[in-house]
C-alpha cells in the first residue's frame, strides 16, 4: 500500500506517457481518503477499518480503470503516447466513435469502414456514459499539473451535448416477496442431513430475512462482518454499513431478521468479530466471504421454488414476476411497500441510503404518480354526485 501511496504522489509532466499518467490517476483514486501507515503494523480489524476510509469503492475504481484503458488505446492508435499529445477535442471524437461503434473495443477490427457494421451491436447509452464521464477526472488531474495546454471545463459542456440521452431510470414493480422470505426457515422434507447442510440453510434464511428487512444492497450485506451485527451476544437492530461512494449508513434489522440472524450466528462454531457474517461452506471455498454470484443463486433458487408452488395455485402472472427476482428486488420491494404505506419520499430515501431525494424520486416516480392518481380518484369531487 505504501508503494501505491508513493506512486500517487508522482508529478505528471507533458512528457509523461499516457500509461504512466493513467497509473498515477488510478493510484490517487485508490488511496483517496486513506492514511499513510505501514500495513505491516495493522491487525486485520485495523486493515478493514483503514480500507473503509477509501473515498471510492473498488467497483468504481475498476470501472474507471476500464474507461481509461479503452480511451488510451484509442489515442495510441493514432501514434500519440505522451500527455502533451492530447488534444482539446479528443473526448468529443472518442464519444462520437463510441456512439457510431466504429471503435472496436476488443481491438479486433472486422472492417475498415468508418460506419458501424450491421452485425456489430451498438453500445447502450449508459455504457457510453460509463466509458466517457470518468475521463473528465483524468483530464482535470492533467490540467492541475499544467501538463495539457487546454482547460477541461472548455470541453465539459460540449461533451454533455455529445453524449446520448439516458433513459429515465424507473424501478420495476416487484412481486410480493413475503412468501419468499420464509423459504429457508424450515428444514426440507428429508431434514438437514448433516451439520454443514443445516448451517447452509440457516445462512440462506438469514440472508433473505436481512435483505427483506433492510432493503440493503447485496454488496453492502455481504461485506458485513460478525462484529457489525452480533455484539454482546445479541443481534443489533441497527447495523452500520458503507454505501456507494463509501458513504456511511445504517441497515435496520427487524425482529424476524434478528431471529434468523441470531439462530445462524449462534449455530457457527467460531464467532470472531472480524469473520465474514455470510461465509461460504463449500468444500473448496470454506471460510471465504460469500460472493455476490453465490448470493444471487441463493435468492434465485428460492424464487424458482416458490414460483412453482404459486403456479400450482393458478397464479401464473405472479409466478412469472417472481421468477425475475434478484437480491436487488428486495430493495425495490422495500421502497414500494413503504411508499404504499404512506411513508414520505424523503424518509424512504434515507432508509434506502440514496444520494438524494431526487434519486428516490426518479426511481419511484411512476409508482408515486399511480398512488397520486388513486388518491385523486378517491377524494376528488364528482359533478354527478347529487343526481
Amino acid at each position: 500500500m505504501d508503494s501505491i501511496l508513493s506512486h500517487a504522489e508522482h508529478p505528471i509532466l507533458p512528457t509523461t506517457t499516457l500509461a504512466e499518467a493513467g497509473a498515477i490517476w488510478l493510484a490517487r483514486l485508490e488511496t483517496a481518503g486513506m492514511d499513510s501507515i505501514d500495513d505491516d503494523d495493522l491487525d486485520p480489524t485495523e486493515l478493514a477499518e483503514r480500507d473503509a476510509q477509501r473515498h471510492h469503492s473498488r467497483q468504481t475504481i475498476t470501472s474507471y480503470q476500464t474507461a481509461l484503458i479503452l480511451f488510451t488505446r484509442w489515442v495510441e492508435r493514432s501514434g500519440r503516447r505522451l500527455v502533451r499529445d492530447l488534444r482539446l477535442d479528443d473526448l468529443l471524437h472518442y464519444t462520437h466513435a463510441l456512439r457510431k461503434r466504429d471503435y472496436d473495443l476488443s481491438l479486433r477490427r472486422t472492417a475498415q469502414s468508418q460506419t458501424a457494421s450491421p452485425s456489430v451491436k451498438r453500445l447502450a447509452p449508459r455504457t457510453i456514459h460509463s466509458y466517457t464521464r470518468p475521463l473528465l477526472g483524468f483530464f482535470t488531474l492533467l490540467e492541475s499539473f499544467e501538463a495539457i495546454p487546454f482547460r477541461t471545463e472548455t470541453v465539459r459542456a460540449e461533451l454533455a451535448r455529445a453524449l446520448p440521452r439516458l433513459p429515465e431510470t424507473v424501478a420495476p414493480t416487484p412481486p410480493d416477496l413475503r412468501r419468499l422470505v420464509n423459504f429457508y426457515d424450515r428444514p426440507p422434507a428429508e431434514d438437514d442431513r448433516t451439520a454443514r447442510l443445516r448451517l447452509i440453510r440457516l445462512r440462506n434464511a438469514a440472508l433473505l430475512h436481512l435483505l427483506f428487512s433492510s432493503g440493503g444492497r447485496i454488496s453492502e450485506i455481504l461485506s458485513l462482518n460478525v462484529g457489525h451485527v452480533y455484539r454482546d451476544r445479541q443481534v443489533q437492530s441497527r447495523v452500520p454499513v458503507w454505501s456507494k461512494g463509501r458513504r456511511a449508513g445504517v441497515l435496520f434489522v427487524r425482529r424476524h431478521a434478528e431471529r434468523a440472524l441470531g439462530t445462524y450466528v449462534r449455530a457457527r462454531e467460531s464467532l470472531a468479530s472480524s469473520m465474514p457474517l455470510f461465509e461460504s461452506y463449500d468444500r473448496r471455498t470454506a471460510g471465504a466471504r460469500l460472493s455476490r454470484s453465490s448470493g444471487w443463486r441463493i435468492v434465485h433458487y428460492a424464487a424458482q421454488a416458490v414460483a412453482t408452488q404459486i403456479e400450482l395455485e393458478g397464479k401464473h402472472d405472479e409466478a412469472s414476476l417472481l421468477r425475475t427476482t434478484s437480491p436487488h428486488t428486495f430493495r425495490h420491494f422495500v421502497g414500494f411497500y413503504l411508499l404504499n404505506e404512506g411513508v414520505e419520499l424523503a424518509e424512504v430515501s434515507q432508509i434506502l441510503r440514496h444520494r438524494s431525494v431526487e434519486v428516490t424520486r426518479n426511481f419511484y416516480a411512476r409508482y408515486k404518480d399511480e398512488q397520486l392518481q388513486e388518491v385523486h380518484d378517491q377524494f376528488s369531487s364528482d359533478p354527478y354526485e347529487e343526481e
